[in-house]
């Protein structure tokens, strides 16, 4: 559970670009372009993300909707594409911090 909440934190802080603290919209949905997430499964993602409904998602809601997904069980085809997304996200995110 320790190493998920740091890979967790390393994501966040890749989508924070301009290290608010806070992840935008805009951050969120230029990365997502990069992964290749369209635009409508990238504001679906943010909108869940965002419980307090601001326009930014902080660290703790990062990580509280990021851990619920993945404890979400299920065999629809949306689950496992989100779940291949979150793979790719970590990916990224791991060679996008190691290169700076």
């Amino acid at each position: 559970m320790l190493e998920e909440q740091r890979r967790l934190c390393v994501l966040f802080r890749a989508y924070d670009v301009d290290n608010s603290g806070r992840i935008e919209k805009n951050e969120f949905f230029t990365i997502c372009q990069e992964l290749h997430v369209s635009s409508q499964e990238a504001e679906g993602i943010f909108d869940r993300l965002d419980v307090d409904k601001d326009g930014t998602v902080t660290l703790e809601e990062f990580i509280s909707g990021l851990k619920d997904q993945h404890l979400e069980t299920g065999d629809d085809t949306d689950s496992q594409d989100e779940d291949l997304t979150s793979e790719a996200q970590h990916s990224y995110s791991e060679e996008l911090v190691l290169s700076r």
